[in-house]
């Protein structure tokens, strides 16, 4: 058997298709060389998709006429020199394939002028062939390749459309505008422009390349540094802010983009139960650590990395994206309860300490007052709705009784936990003489009388009314929002049985008569089993037939769930391999779903300012445990932009 060795002609083309995938992929080299050589002006000039032109010039420190010949030689490079310095690579590319492999599939063209010379160079190959001519050049590189795989038509027959080809040159340009801020790029497509970024900084770079509705909503990561020296840093969207695939989640190691399944997957984690099912975050995460603790020798296109300790690398990752989405969602809920003004400060409203004399109000609405005067008296009391000064007992005929006018909240017992979960909204029965039962909300359970006084008073918020029967309308200062009551009331309970059950003082709820709960003998085994999980969760059970378990007590904040539906949903739970994990997190989202209020339930306007109280006190949750927004929000200026009262 004769062993041959190949020319470089040929191992250049070998080599050519794990280096050059497409044009895309030249774009990255070309680019990558530049950023390299110092450049903070790029330019990016690509026809039909790169597959005739491509074109990158730079502002950088240029080549030498002497070392120019030696650039289209395979394992060329200026970046390393000895094997020590794999374990500390500091610049993009390293590994001297990139123009060798480019130029044995195209004509390449090179035009630079090193720092200090007086004349620049002209460098020209194809098929092998190179000469080097003195040229008249500015300063900087320009390097043109056209006629991509013109010598290699099985390459060139796999090539997608033009169309195609330059979506994936966006999408490469895309990701190294993000991954270097500091530098100025502008990438023409055909002679159109695409991107042009000023290279002043990461806020900069996303807005010019993210559309304004995400680029609005995106949140700064303050710095984060762990330990073990990894600093994270970026910009994460909001959780109003998604896509259904991954395509806008940008890593930046080193000044290098990345790509990591697992660190994908923290992010998504820190989000927890604010990002709904299949949605997925759009984010643009920087880490910076040490070289000698990862390695970006992995494979030719240096996406993928290997890091000498993983976990932390993850955990710094989790903790700086969680510490941002929980400052935001502070800052979102103090908004919400207090008001924001134009500068963007919290205000307390004008109008929560004002008097509430009725009388003074009604005397005044039939004096004639100067505009001045009326202007103060706008400022010193809040407005009235005119059924506050109807009596409790005796209402208006113009005020149109809803279908559940005899049905209020119960507010509390007397140790401040209601029978059954009451505290969390939980219908209670009793009697009513207004109503009969069938008509009232919530499965034709009635609610116990509440406080007469309004709830909402001394907080700036006026209770406006339902929509749809599911969403209510609450004003607050210069507001409207819009509250899904199903959203709102499972978060409610959701987040006091996640209190409980990490105090470790869940309050159980004993029933009067003992359940049972009947399914075949495997469930029942695996109830059985998951005793002490059920019962550091507050159920307390027990096997009362090889196919039967007999409940004694349920979670007080769940008292409202029917008992078989409930052990339903935690058989389901007792699937996962993470047994606790998902019976704390998945399981009780789906029982407080079920527990909720649901949408369609009418409500009167106590039982809305009841249920507003209650989403006041409870922090105003932005989302419910499955991700969904419990609440919208439009200002003032919104309405009047909509009204074109404003452009």
């Amino acid at each position: 058997m004769k062993i041959n060795l190949l020319s470089s002609e040929v191992y250049n083309r070998i080599s050519a298709g794990e280096v050059v995938e497409n044009p895309a992929s030249v774009v990255k080299e070309l680019v990558e060389n530049a950023i390299d050589a110092g450049a903070t002006d790029i330019c990016v000039r690509v026809e039909d998709g790169g597959i005739k032109t491509i074109e990158v010039s730079d502002n950088g420190f240029g080549i030498e006429k002497s070392e120019l010949p030696k650039a289209l030689l395979p394992h060329a490079t200026s970046k390393i020199e000895f094997a020590d310095d794999l374990d500390t690579i500091a610049t993009l590319g390293f590994r001297g394939e990139a123009l060798a492999s480019i130029s044995a599939v195209s004509e390449i063209e090179i035009l630079t002028k090193a720092t200090g010379e007086e004349c620049g160079s002209r460098l020209y190959s194809k098929n092998g062939v190179t000469e080097v001519t003195d040229c008249a050049v500015s300063g900087g590189t320009s390097v043109t390749v056209r006629n991509l795989f013109f010598n290699t038509p099985a390459r060139y027959k796999f090539l997608s459309s033009k169309s195609v080809e330059e979506n994936k040159i966006t999408r490469q340009m895309f990701m190294l505008i993000l991954a270097n801020p500091d530098i100025a790029f502008r990438y023409y497509a055909d002679g159109s422009a695409v991107y042009a970024s000023s290279g002043e900084g990461l806020k900069s770079a996303i807005s010019s390349v993210f559309l304004p509705q995400i680029y609005e909503r995106m949140l700064e990561i303050k710095p984060y540094r762990s330990p073990e020296n990894i600093t994270v840093s970026g910009y994460i969207g909001s959780y109003e802010v998604f896509k259904n695939n991954r395509t806008q989640q940008i890593f930046v190691l080193n000044g290098r983009v990345i790509s990591d399944q697992m660190l994908s997957g923290t992010v998504l984690n820190a989000y927890g139960e604010r990002m709904m099912a299949r949605c997925f975050p759009v984010f643009v995460i920087e880490i910076v650590m040490p070289f000698s603790e990862v390695d970006v020798n992995v494979h030719p296109n240096k996406r993928e990395v290997r890091f000498a300790s993983p976990r932390k690398v993850y955990s710094a990752v989790y903790r700086a994206v969680q510490n941002t989405l929980s400052e935001y969602e502070e800052k979102r809920s103090a908004e919400l309860i207090a008001g924001e003004n134009a500068n963007g400060s919290i205000v307390v409203d004008e109008y929560s300490d004002a008097p509430e004399s009725k009388d003074f109000v009604v005397q005044h609405k039939k004096t004639t007052v100067s505009y001045e005067e009326a202007k103060n008296l706008l400022k010193n009391f809040k407005p009235v709705d005119y059924k506050d000064l109807e009596s409790p007992s005796a209402p208006s005929e113009s005020y149109k009784k809803s279908p559940s006018e005899g049905n209020i909240f119960k507010k509390s017992c007397s140790d401040g936990k209601a029978a059954g979960g009451a505290e969390n909204l939980k219908p209670a029965v009793t009697e009513s003489v207004s109503e009969p039962a069938e008509s009232s909300a919530a499965n034709g359970t009635l609610f116990a009388e509440a406080p007469k006084e309004s709830l909402l008073k001394g907080k700036p918020f006026r209770a406006v009314g339902q929509l749809f029967d599911t969403y209510l309308v609450v004003e607050s200062s210069d507001k409207v929002i819009f509250i899904d009551q199903h959203a709102m009331h499972e978060r409610i309970i959701f987040d006091r049985y996640m209190q409980e059950i990490t105090s470790g003082e869940i309050a159980s709820q004993p029933l009067l008569i003992p359940y049972v709960f009947e399914s075949d003998v495997a469930d029942t085994e695996a109830l059985t089993e998951a005793g002490y999980i059920l019962k550091e969760a507050g159920f307390e059970t027990e096997r009362f037939a090889p196919d039967a378990i007999k409940i004694y007590s349920v979670p007080a904040v769940l008292g409202s769930l029917d008992p078989d539906a409930m052990m339903k949903e935690v058989l389901k739970s007792l699937n996962s391999p993470n047994l606790k994990q998902k019976f704390n997190k998945e399981a009780l989202a789906l029982a407080a779903c079920k527990a909720a209020i649901k949408g369609g339930d009418s409500f009167t306007d106590s039982q809305i300012e009841y249920i507003v109280d209650k989403y006041i006190d409870g922090g105003m949750p932005l989302q419910c445990p499955h991700g969904r927004p419990t609440a919208l929000v439009y200002t003032r200026t919104d309405f009047e932009k909509l009204f074109r009262r404003k452009v």
